[in-house]
């Protein structure tokens, strides 16, 4: 894009700032978080729905976590994992979603929840 003055630059960009600020004060509790992500892989295990749809339900639970964790302080396996997946250029594989799943059921059953 080619702005043709502060002004439009600033009017351009303001708009998506603060939506990148406003999702910061959506981001759910820590268990509802934690809640979602134990259903979401629980259902790609389970094969609950097609590859695309299993995709995104589990790729919106890790960075719900992941939002989670870091406005509520959360510092725990499951939330280190969130935030390096939501964070990834890519799809995951059917295969990394079963593991990925599986090693989130495993954290999130033992999960301490106790903040920084």
């Amino acid at each position: 894009m080619v702005c043709s003055g502060l002004s439009l630059c600033a009017l351009t960009w303001a708009p998506q700032g603060q939506a990148a600020a406003d999702s910061w004060r959506r981001a759910v509790p820590y268990p509802q978080a934690s809640s979602e992500t134990k259903a979401a892989a629980v259902a790609v295990i389970n094969g609950a729905g097609s590859e695309e749809c299993l995709r995104g339900k589990l790729s919106n639970a890790l960075l719900q976590l992941s939002n989670s964790c870091d406005v509520n302080g959360q510092s725990t396996s499951a939330c280190e994992l969130a935030g390096r997946l939501s964070g990834q250029d890519g799809e995951l594989s059917v295969g990394e979603m079963l593991s990925t799943s599986r090693s989130l059921l495993l954290m999130l059953e033992g999960d301490t929840s106790s903040p920084d």
